[in-house]
């Protein structure tokens, strides 16, 4: 396990958030040293892929820490939010150890992520090879029964698992072939407005 990360304030001059341009509101500081408002970077976190730690949006380099910087205390609920926020960020990806209890708090979370990662080509892949590694454990099993003693059950369970993946594989493929049209159709939209546009 790595090392604990302990942060260390720097001085600051300069409050203003490089995401928001503006004067930093609840202002957290990365291991890095760039100073953010601290809704700019939970809502960063919140909208990365799997929730892994994040890059600092400045010098991509990888933020493990967040220290609060704000020295008033904040008594409003968004402000408790984003303390709530910055905690658990640190518990998860400063090296600390996690209680077992914090982990199935998650899975609701890593459940919803999933979901949403099996709609997109990656997801299909993955879907694929399940289907592949369905129809290798019925063909071992097959093979390896007497033919007179086929199990009946066994058999319609893997079809029917089967089927299911290649229901879920032509569901997929339709979602991502619409979403690719809809984007495709947007895009050339966006394109045809300037030349009607420079035209009239």
């Amino acid at each position: 396990m790595d090392s604990l990360q302990i942060w260390q304030p720097s001085n600051h001059g300069d409050f203003s958030c490089p995401i928001c341009l503006q004067t930093a509101t609840f202002p957290v500081e990365t291991n890095c040293g760039h100073l953010f408002c601290g809704s700019c970077l939970i809502t960063y976190w919140k909208h990365s892929p799997w929730l892994a730690a994040i890059t600092c949006p400045l010098c991509r380099q990888k933020v493990v820490v967040l220290g609060n910087i704000s020295c008033e205390k904040h008594q409003d609920q968004p402000s408790k939010q984003i303390v709530h926020d910055i905690r658990d960020y640190n518990k998860r990806f400063s090296g600390q150890p996690r209680p077992f209890a914090d982990y199935l708090y998650d899975m609701p979370l890593f459940l919803t992520l999933a979901l949403r990662g099996i709609f997109t080509w990656h997801g299909l892949v993955w879907i694929f090879f399940l289907r592949v590694a369905v129809c290798s454990f019925g063909t071992i099993i097959c093979l390896s029964s007497p033919f007179d003693t086929t199990p009946g059950p066994l058999c319609r369970t893997l079809g029917t698992a089967d089927d299911m993946a290649v229901v879920s594989l032509l569901l997929i493929c339709m979602i991502n072939i619409c979403q690719q049209i809809a984007s495709n159709g947007v895009n050339m939209a966006r394109s045809a407005a300037p030349s009607v546009q420079s035209e009239s």
